[in-house]
């Protein structure tokens, strides 16, 4: 990755937030796994005109990707992800005097909740700050500024509706708490701060799938997990007759498929000998596919060549 060109394409911008980016990007460059192999194989696919784009994407609202508050991602596209500290700088950006107050309610804490003339008045006694096994059960954000003073709260069940539309259910598993917070100041700054979150709610919106909802949560956390495309096959075949909604169960399967491609080394023609093989023993190209990451060209080249012999 050329970085200079990157820095180049963003020298309209703050020094600093560029500065963070760039380290961000090196970051996931050369970000490993336990086993040493790479984590993020898809980073190396993209361009830095790719990269450049995305991050003047996210700074029309004036917040910036540094790889806390505001992460890329990839699922057969570049995907963006905020936290809730970003949707707190979204509304600091225009009201600076902003309170916020944001809690996960434990199972065993007291709190209630009123508001009178306009005036949010709450209670919250936490039971036991320190227990390691607390039980998530609802959240809430209180915002207050000169446009008024605000309460948003989320029960288990509005929680895991949010989780279940999420593609990113690997974040919500290790990181719950936080993911629950996003949510709840999400909902606060989506239904008051609407204009000055539309955008970023728009983009953020990209990392969710209202139609997994209707996949049971299992079988999506199985697909979700799949690391080759035997262990897919796995999964069609235990779960094609009993999944309830079959569109929306293939259609995830595909989309993990294409992600699975993604993470395929790409096709030389150190490899004509066995993709000459394979083509030979199957008579189709999927099987080719599914080996490497092959070009129309490639695949047609190589055809040519096989027909020819």
């Amino acid at each position: 990755m050329n970085y200079e060109t990157i820095k180049q394409g963003l020298t309209s911008y703050d020094n600093i937030h560029v500065g963070n980016y760039i380290g961000y990007l090196k970051f996931l460059e050369s970000e490993k796994k336990t086993d040493q192999t790479v984590k993020n194989p898809w980073y190396a696919r993209q361009t830095e005109d790719q990269l450049i784009d995305v991050f003047k994407k996210v700074a029309s609202d004036n917040v910036f990707i540094d790889g806390e508050t505001i992460t890329i991602g990839f699922r057969g596209k570049l995907l963006v992800t905020y936290n809730y500290q970003a949707y707190k700088n979204l509304v600091l950006n225009v009201y600076p005097e902003t309170l916020f107050d944001m809690q996960n309610v434990h199972e065993g804490d007291t709190f209630s909740f009123n508001k009178e003339s306009g005036r949010v008045i709450y209670s919250h006694k936490i039971n036991d700050p320190f227990a390691l096994d607390k039980k998530i059960i609802g959240t809430y954000c209180i915002i207050k500024n000169s446009r008024g003073e605000f309460l948003e709260t989320l029960n288990m069940q509005d929680i895991e509706k949010m989780k279940a539309v999420a593609t990113t259910k690997n974040i919500w598993n290790d990181w719950q708490s936080e993911m629950v917070l996003k949510s709840v100041i999400k909902r606060a700054c989506k239904r008051h701060f609407r204009d000055i979150v539309v955008n970023v709610e728009k983009i953020d919106n990209e990392s969710n799938d209202l139609e997994r909802v209707n996949v049971e949560d299992l079988v999506q956390d199985k697909i979700e997990k799949a690391t080759s495309f035997s262990e897919l096959e796995k999964i069609y075949k235990s779960e094609k007759d009993s999944v309830k909604d079959k569109v929306n169960f293939m259609r995830l399967l595909g989309e993990k498929k294409e992600a699975l491609k993604e993470l395929l080394p790409a096709y030389t023609s150190d490899n004509e000998s066995e993709a000459t093989a394979i083509y030979k023993k199957y008579g189709k190209v999927e099987p080719l596919l599914l080996h490497w990451k092959m070009t129309d060209d490639q695949v047609i080249s190589l055809l040519e060549k096989i027909e020819t012999k």
